[in-house]
C-alpha cells in the first residue's frame, strides 16, 4: 500500500534551495525569510544590518528512530475494570481484535493505553467534569493503575509506563513511572517520545473521528502541518508578523495624529496655526522644513511685560502651609529642647567631666590617696563609684545638649532657606495681586532673632503668603487665557509629531521588507506544502476508495488551505460523478466516519513515526455492512507492517474478517461479571462455537443419546450453515455485488439446508438437488452423511456415534468454507 512519506531534508535546506535558485528575490529578502526561520535573535539582527546564525531545527528531527511495538496493556481498578487484567499483544506486525458488548470493559483498555503514554484520553477532552470523576472503578477501587509495555526493535529490555493513583488522588495526580534499558526516568520526553506522541499520536478513538463533523478543521490542519514539518514556516510568519506589526502601528498611529492636528490648527485663530494646517492637510507627503519654521517664528506676546510676569507668577508652586506649619512646630519643640540645656551650664559640665575623667585616670594609675588638687579630700574606692557615677550623668547631659543644639541649628537654616526661596517676580506692578504677595513675602521676611518666636512668626505669617499665590496664580492663569489664541498648545504637538515623521521613511522601508519576505515565504510554503502533503492525500484516497464501498460520494486529492484563523483542511468531491464542492456538506454520519478514518490513518501511520502500532477504539460507528467490509479491508492491510489493535463492541468487523479471510486476525472476547470481574478469552468464528458447543454435547453421557441428538445435529447444521454463508459472503463480496443483494440472497436460501449449501457451492439456490453428488464426488462418505444428518436431525447410524457426528460436520464445514 502507498504510504506518505515526507521529505528527509530540513525545512531549512530546502527553503535556502529555492531562495538560491529564484533570481528575482532580493538578497535582503531571503535574509529576513531565513532569519525568520532560525529566531527572534536572527531575524532582529537582520533588520539591524548585524550578522546572523542558521541554527534551526526541524521538528521532526527529535524523537528515537527505533521502531516501537505495544506488547501488554495491563489495567487494576480503573473504570470498567477491577481485578487486574493483562491484554497480551505480539509485539510485531498483525491485526488484533478485542471484541465486546457496551458495558464489558473492552474501552477500558484502550483509555488505559492512551492514558498511560499522553496523560490524557481523547474521548474526555471535550466533556464536562463529570466525565472525570468515574475513572476509578466503583466495585475495585485501590489499587488503581494501569501499565503499558512497550518493545523496541533491537532493545531486550521492555520500556514500561506505569500510572497509578493512590486512594483519594485525582485523575491528574497519577504517580508515573518510566523504566526502560537506559533505567528510570522522569517521563517520556526523556526518551524522545513526547513529540512523536504529539504529532503521530497512536491512537485513534471515536470522539476523535468526530471532531471532522464537528467541524474542528483548523485542528485537523494543525496536526498535519506539524508531521509534515511545517509548523516551522507559521513559526516564522509570525515572527515576521510581530515584526511588522510595531512599524505598521506607528505609521497608522502618525497619519491619525496629522488629522487630528488639522483639525486642532483649523479652530485655533492664529495665522500661524492656518498657515501649519495648509501644510498638513492632504495624504501626500509634508514640507517638514517648512513647518518647522513657523513653529520656530517669535511670539510676538512675548515682548508683553505683564504677560511675562503673568506667566512667572502662573508657575509659582510655594511649598504647601500645612508642611511649613509642620515645620514652625519641629522648630518650637527644638528651640524648647535648647533652652533645658542653658549653653553656660553645658560648658561648666564639660569642664566638670574632664577634671572627674582626669581624677579617675590618676586614682586608677596611683591608687588611693589624698587628692592632687585640694590637699584635703581623699581618692578612695566611694570616691572613685560616686565619681564614675558624676561623669556618666556630666557626659550624657553634655550630649542632649549637643544634640538638641544641632537640631535647632538644622531647622533654623532650613527655615530660613524656605523664606529665602520665595522669589516674587518683578513685574510693572498694574497686576494688584502681584502686590499683594509682595507684601505678604516681605511680611514673612522681617524675621525675629530668636528661635520660637522666629517659629510663631512662620506659623502666622506663612498661610498669607500661600493665599495671596493661589491669588496670583488664578489670576494669571485667567490672563493667560483670554490672551492665548491655543498656539502654544497645539504647536508643541505640532512639533512632537514633526519629530516622528522624520522616521517614518525607515519604518515604511522596514515594514516593505518585512511583507516581501513574508509575500515569498507564503507562497514557497504553500508549494512545499503541497507537495509533502500529497502522498497523505494518496493514502487517504487509497482508504477512501476502500471505504466507500457502494457510496457514489467520491473523494479527491486532500489539501491544506488558508492560514492563521481560516486553516482548514479542503476533501474535493464528487457525487455521482458531478462536483460538489467540499465533503462535509453532502455526506451521511457514515460516510464522515469513514472520511475521518481515511483523514486520521495516514497521520497515525507516517513512516517517519517510531510507534509500529495503532489502537482505534470504536471505529464501526453509523457504518452500513458495505463499508464495515471496507474497513475491515483496509485495517488488514494495515496489519501487513503494522500492529493495528481494534476495540469494538459491533460483531460486523470480527464477522467481515473471518468471511473475507483477511489473514489471521487475533479475536480476544471480553466479558464482564458482577464485581467488575473481566475475563478476556480467545475469541472464536461461529462455526467452530457451534461445533464446539456440540462436541461438548454429544459427550455428555449422563443425557440420553436419543435426547441428545437432534440437539447436536441441530448445532451441527447451524455450524455448516454459518461455513455455507461465509463463503457466499466472501466469493459474492469479490464480485462487487451489493451487501443489500448478498443478504436477500442468503435470506431467500435459509429455508432449506440443501439451497443453502448449493448457494455456496454452485452460486444457484436452484441447484439443491445436486449437493449430494458434489459431495459425494469432491468429499466422500462421511460428508455426505453428516450432510445427510443436518438435513433430517439425526439418523440412526449417527445415534451410537454423536462424537463422530460432529467430526463429520468439522469435515464437511471445512469443506465448504
Amino acid at each position: 500500500m502507498t504510504q506518505p512519506s515526507q521529505s528527509t531534508a530540513p525545512l531549512i535546506e530546502l527553503i535556502f534551495e529555492r531562495l538560491a535558485a529564484a533570481d528575482d528575490v532580493p538578497t535582503e529578502t531571503a535574509e529576513l525569510v531565513l532569519a525568520a526561520l532560525t529566531g527572534e535573535e536572527d531575524l532582529t539582527a537582520a533588520l539591524a544590518g548585524t550578522p546572523t546564525r542558521l541554527d534551526h531545527r526541524s521538528p521532526t528531527d527529535d524523537g528515537p528512530a527505533e521502531r516501537i511495538w505495544l506488547k501488554s496493556v495491563t489495567v487494576a481498578g480503573f473504570r470498567g475494570v477491577g481485578p487486574e487484567r493483562t491484554i497480551q499483544i505480539g509485539p510485531g506486525p498483525g491485526f488484533t481484535l478485542v471484541v465486546g458488548r457496551n458495558g464489558s470493559g473492552k474501552s477500558s483498555f484502550a483509555e488505559a493505553a492512551e492514558l498511560a503514554l499522553t496523560g490524557d484520553s481523547a474521548r474526555w477532552a471535550d466533556k464536562t467534569s463529570v466525565w472525570r470523576t468515574g475513572w476509578r472503578n466503583l466495585h475495585n477501587p485501590d489499587p488503581c493503575w494501569v501499565d503499558v509495555e512497550l518493545r523496541v526493535d533491537g532493545v531486550a529490555t521492555p520500556t514500561r509506563v506505569h500510572r497509578a493513583w493512590p486512594v483519594g488522588a485525582e485523575l491528574a495526580d497519577a504517580e508515573v513511572t518510566v523504566t526502560s534499558a537506559q533505567g528510570r526516568h522522569a517521563g517520556l520526553s526523556e526518551l524522545g517520545l513526547a513529540r512523536p506522541l504529539e504529532l503521530y499520536r497512536p491512537f485513534l478513538t471515536a470522539a476523535e473521528l468526530g471532531k471532522l463533523a464537528a467541524g474542528t478543521q483548523s485542528q485537523l490542519f494543525d496536526a498535519l502541518f506539524a508531521i509534515l514539518g511545517l509548523d516551522a514556516l507559521t513559526d516564522a510568519d509570525q515572527r515576521l508578523l510581530r515584526a511588522t506589526r510595531p512599524h505598521d502601528n506607528t505609521i497608522k498611529e502618525v497619519r491619525a495624529q496629522r488629522a487630528t492636528l488639522v483639525a486642532t490648527l483649523d479652530g485655533i485663530a492664529d495665522d500661524r496655526a492656518r498657515r501649519a494646517a495648509a501644510l498638513l492637510r492632504g495624504r501626500g507627503a509634508v514640507d517638514v522644513g517648512a513647518v518647522t519654521a513657523i513653529l520656530d517664528e517669535p511670539d510676538e506676546a512675548t515682548t508683553d511685560r505683564e504677560v511675562l510676569l503673568c506667566r512667572e507668577l502662573a508657575a509659582l508652586a510655594p511649598p504647601p502651609a500645612d508642611e511649613v506649619t509642620r515645620l514652625a512646630g519641629q522648630l518650637r519643640d527644638a528651640a524648647a529642647e535648647a533652652r533645658r540645656y542653658d549653653g553656660g551650664r553645658s560648658r561648666a559640665a564639660l569642664r566638670s567631666a574632664e577634671l572627674l575623667r582626669l581624677a579617675l585616670e590618676h586614682h586608677e594609675d596611683e591608687g588611693d590617696g589624698s587628692c592632687p588638687v585640694c590637699a584635703t579630700g581623699t581618692l578612695d574606692g566611694g570616691w572613685r563609684a560616686a565619681a564614675a557615677e558624676s561623669l556618666s550623668e556630666l557626659r550624657q547631659r553634655s550630649v542632649a545638649a549637643q544634640t538638641a543644639t544641632t537640631r535647632l541649628t538644622a531647622l533654623l537654616r532650613q527655615t530660613h532657606h524656605l523664606i529665602d526661596d520665595l522669589v516674587v517676580p518683578e513685574g510693572p506692578g498694574s497686576e494688584p495681586t502681584a502686590g499683594v504677595l509682595r507684601d505678604a513675602v516681605a511680611a514673612l521676611r522681617r524675621v525675629p532673632g530668636e528661635p520660637a518666636d522666629l517659629a510663631d512668626h512662620l506659623a502666622a505669617r506663612y498661610p498669607a503668603v500661600v493665599a495671596a499665590v493661589d491669588a496670583a496664580r488664578a489670576y494669571a492663569e485667567g490672563f493667560l487665557r483670554q490672551r492665548d489664541t491655543g498656539w502654544r498648545a497645539a504647536a508643541a504637538d505640532v512639533r512632537e509629531w514633526v519629530a516622528t515623521v522624520g522616521g517614518l521613511p525607515a519604518r515604511e522601508a522596514t515594514v516593505a521588507r518585512l511583507k516581501a519576505a513574508r509575500a515569498w515565504l507564503k507562497d514557497a510554503g504553500a508549494q512545499i506544502r503541497n507537495e509533502r502533503v500529497a502522498p497523505f492525500a494518496g493514502h487517504s484516497q487509497h482508504i477512501w476508495a476502500q471505504l466507500r464501498q457502494e457510496s457514489n460520494v467520491e473523494l479527491g486529492s486532500m489539501t491544506l488551505e488558508g492560514a492563521n484563523t481560516r486553516r482548514r483542511v479542503v476533501f474535493p468531491v464528487s457525487v455521482d460523478g458531478a462536483d460538489n464542492g467540499t465533503a462535509l456538506g453532502v455526506m451521511s454520519q457514515g460516510e464522515m466516519q469513514a472520511l475521518g478514518l481515511a483523514t486520521f490513518l495516514p497521520r497515525s501511520c507516517a513512516p517517519e513515526s517510531p510507534f509500529r502500532f495503532i489502537v482505534v477504539d470504536d471505529p464501526v460507528q453509523s457504518m452500513d455492512p458495505s463499508k464495515v467490509d471496507g474497513l475491515a479491508r483496509v485495517l488488514a492491510e494495515l496489519a501487513e507492517q503494522r500492529q493495528v489493535v481494534v476495540f469494538t463492541h459491533d460483531t460486523r468487523l470480527p464477522d467481515a474478517v473471518r468471511r473475507l479471510d483477511l489473514g489471521k486476525a487475533r479475536i480476544i472476547e471480553v466479558t464482564r461479571a458482577e464485581k467488575s470481574v473481566v475475563t478476556l478469552r480467545p475469541g472464536s468464528d461461529p462455526v467452530t462455537r457451534y461445533l464446539d458447543d456440540a462436541y461438548a454435547l454429544a459427550r455428555n453421557e449422563e443425557i440420553p443419546a436419543e435426547v441428545r441428538g437432534p440437539v447436536v445435529a441441530e448445532l451441527c447444521r447451524s455450524a455448516v450453515e454459518a461455513a455455507c454463508h461465509r463463503s457466499i459472503w466472501r466469493h459474492r463480496v469479490t464480485r462487487g455485488v451489493r451487501h443489500a443483494d448478498i443478504e436477500e440472497a442468503i435470506e431467500d436460501a435459509s429455508r432449506r439446508v440443501a439451497t443453502t449449501v448449493a448457494l455456496a457451492v454452485f452460486d444457484d439456490a436452484e441447484k439443491g438437488g445436486d449437493v449430494l453428488g458434489w459431495l459425494g464426488r469432491r468429499h466422500g462418505r462421511r460428508a455426505v452423511n453428516a450432510y445427510q444428518a443436518c438435513r433430517e436431525g439425526v439418523h440412526g447410524a449417527y445415534l451410537a456415534d454423536l462424537p463422530g457426528l460432529v467430526a463429520d460436520a468439522r469435515l464437511l464445514a471445512a469443506a465448504l468454507s
